[in-house]
């Protein structure tokens, strides 16, 4: 049996060979799911044998990620915020940029001063918004929403893992949708949310890993990949304060059309957040009391 110096460079080989980057880094991690140990322990023991039984499922586990699976999805976990979430194919991985959202999130609770805000994640999945939020604000009052049971099972149970389960409400349903009968209108603080916006009929503009992997109600809106923005704007009226708070992600090119949607509503946009690239990621946007 090989070394595990070995194991890792076989598999480099193999991911290269598929077309996969950061071979070697991909390697090492899927070595040390097997393993059951962190990347660094293993490193520190790369001249030990490994047993015949760990290097075939390991082998499985570099075909699997050769034909394009997320390495998320293999090993069954991706860091958020620092956070370590537990991911599945019921739900869209989390990516850094959404960070940027989160810091925003948080950003406008604390500059409200408000102890006990309500703070709404529409479209929840892995839940990263919503728990990240939660262990930054220990006073706020979290609903999450997704129309996926099975993803709100999997941000509960990541709610559980970092001991927040007890301050979020998670409600199947579409976008505002479940919040109906809960007598909470006019009475959230900020809706947050990391909306599918790709473009149906341009499926060919995001990665085949993404494409073939991620669930699809979580990545595409509508033929303008604009929908979701002009569906959470007309619902949030509803539930907001008198200048409550919607903070979105949105995608890359987006900026100016959601530009153009606020600008033709009530909406008064307050924000872009820029990544170091200068890439629009995130914005915030206002209702003026004067709609009320």
């Amino acid at each position: 049996m090989p070394t595990i110096s070995q194991a890792i460079s076989e598999g480099a080989r193999r991911l290269n060979a598929s077309g996969v980057t950061e071979e070697r880094r991909t390697a090492g991690l899927l070595l040390s799911n097997v393993a059951g140990i962190d990347r660094t322990q293993l490193l520190t023991r790369l001249e030990e044998r490994i047993d015949e039984a760990q290097y075939r499922a390991y082998l499985a586990l570099i075909e699997r990620r050769a034909a394009g699976e997320p390495l998320q999805y293999i090993t069954g976990h991706q860091e958020f915020y620092s956070l370590d979430f537990v991911v599945t194919p019921d739900v869209l991985i989390p990516r850094p940029e959404t960070e940027f959202l989160v810091e925003r999130v948080i950003k406008l609770v604390e500059e409200s001063k408000k102890e006990t805000p309500l703070i709404v994640d529409v479209g929840t999945g892995s839940g990263c918004i919503a728990v990240a939020v939660a262990t930054q604000l220990p006073g706020a009052r979290l609903i999450a929403t997704d129309v996926s049971r099975a993803a709100l099972e999997v941000a509960r149970s990541n709610a559980e893992r970092h001991y927040v389960a007890e301050r979020i409400e998670f409600l199947a349903g579409d976008l505002l949708e479940p919040l109906a009968g809960l007598k909470l209108e006019g009475s959230v603080d900020v809706i947050a949310s990391n909306p599918p916006y790709v473009n149906e009929g341009r499926p060919e503009l995001i990665q085949r890993e993404v494409r073939d992997w991620e669930p699809p109600e979580a990545l595409f809106a509508g033929a303008d990949g604009l929908e979701f923005y002009r569906r959470l704007l007309a619902y949030s009226l509803r539930y907001l304060k008198p200048e409550g708070y919607v903070v979105f992600e949105i995608g890359y090119t987006q900026l100016d059309p959601i530009s153009d949607i606020i600008a033709a509503s009530s909406w008064q946009l307050v924000d872009v957040t820029r990544d170091l690239q200068g890439i629009p990621r995130t914005l915030t946007v206002r209702t003026p009391s004067r709609i009320r």
